[in-house]
């Protein structure tokens, strides 16, 4: 997997580039009839991933989850700076480690705007959670350990929506 190193201890992973598999997972896994696609753009700076979220059949989440082709180095990850632009709904990044349940994640909520920004997230910022669910007792979430990541549609609010996904961020400030 490319590795781009912008300073010592930093990670930057493209999402039209770096992720060995690319995966949509909606309500429709439990009768929801929620819609979305995946689509790089014409000049593969950034994948879009766009839709519907509907509420029907209790339906209400869309996601595209992004597995890592390879681990990160193993660092002191402090910082994840997620690069987007979105249309103004409430997304989900979540994060997954082999050392936590099937179907456990580590999210953190935030709200997009339109223009391409960054985000940042720290460790304190994610919290475990199962179907929606807070999740206790989960080993402290090391950034260094993710080998899956998400963002998930879940505001609980129909209607279209559409994200681009610039680019993942990891810093470190030392070996671990």
């Amino acid at each position: 997997m490319p590795e781009h190193q912008n300073m010592p201890g930093t990670v930057q992973l493209s999402f039209a580039k770096d992720f060995q598999h690319v995966q949509l997972v909606h309500d429709t896994v439990m009768g929801g009839r929620s819609s979305g696609a995946v689509q790089p753009l014409d000049d593969d700076a950034a994948l879009r991933f766009s839709g519907q979220l509907s509420l029907a059949n209790n339906g209400g989440f869309a996601s595209v989850r992004f597995n890592l082709a390879e681990p990160l180095a193993p660092l002191n990850y402090q910082r994840i700076l997620l690069q987007l632009a979105a249309d103004g709904r409430r997304y989900q990044l979540r994060l997954k480690t082999p050392f936590i349940p099937t179907g456990v994640a580590y999210v953190a909520e935030f709200d997009s705007q339109q223009s391409n920004r960054h985000y940042e997230f720290r460790p304190a910022d994610f919290e475990g959670r199962f179907r929606g669910r807070p999740v206790r007792g989960l080993p402290p979430l090391r950034f260094a350990d993710i080998d899956q990541l998400s963002i998930m549609l879940a505001d609980r609010t129909s209607g279209d929506f559409e994200i681009l996904l610039y680019s993942i961020e990891f810093s470190a400030l030392q070996s671990i």
